[in-house]
């Protein structure tokens, strides 16, 4: 019984529990613990503390003398530490790109760049794939938070096409084909920027990690 595979097995056993039994007192599918136990996959290492109370034993029981365990949960705590470190430059580098999209949607002395607009969602992109904290906002506190900031930012940013002297200048009165264009144009800008700002106020990794 050197090995976590092994070890599982046998303390399920122990406790006369059967795959599925324990499968259920983890929340989890019947085949994930059957892939544990002929080596296919490993429990994270939160689910490795529920298996030590389930079985009754310490979380070193279950990892001791298994250096391909141990191994696997350093790649792991790398991956993590490099995830976050993703997360966290995007965070600051929307908060910039963010501050040139209104910049760029005002057009003050003529400052336009349409490739910031592209690279503030290309930025988000990047953020939401490597984003999984997505259980913070399972709270309904926290979802309610989410919900007001979009819409009231989204209604806020909105105004700004009847004050954005720059974007009036671009309407034709009487072409409602330009019109429409550019206002759905202009939308389709306040909508990620709207995005945007979301992710800054609400998704701050300091504070979902």
């Amino acid at each position: 019984m050197d090995n976590l595979a092994n070890k599982i097995k046998q303390y399920r056993t122990t406790k006369g529990l059967t795959q599925a039994g324990l499968a259920e007192k983890l929340s989890i599918s019947r085949k994930t613990v059957s892939n544990w136990e002929n080596g296919r996959s490993f429990p994270n290492f939160s689910t490795i503390i529920q298996l030590s109370k389930v079985f009754g034993i310490k979380v070193d029981d279950l990892l001791k003398n298994d250096n391909k365990v141990i191994e696997h949960f350093n790649k792991q705590d790398k991956q993590v530490k490099r995830d976050k470190t993703i997360l966290k430059v995007c965070y600051y580098l929307n908060i910039f790109l963010l501050t040139l999209s209104y910049i760029h949607m005002f057009k003050p002395f003529g400052f336009h760049n349409s490739l910031i607009p592209l690279s503030l969602i290309g930025n988000m992109i990047i953020f939401f794939s490597q984003y999984s904290n997505w259980k913070f906002f399972k709270k309904r506190e926290q979802l309610n938070r989410l919900i007001v900031v979009f819409f009231l930012f989204l209604v806020l940013n909105s105004t700004t096409m009847i004050f954005n002297v720059n974007f009036q200048k671009t309407l034709i009165p009487g072409d409602a084909i330009v019109i429409l264009g550019s206002s759905s144009g202009e939308f389709t800008l306040i909508l990620f920027i709207t995005i945007s700002v979301t992710l800054a106020v609400c998704f701050r990794p300091a504070i979902n990690d």
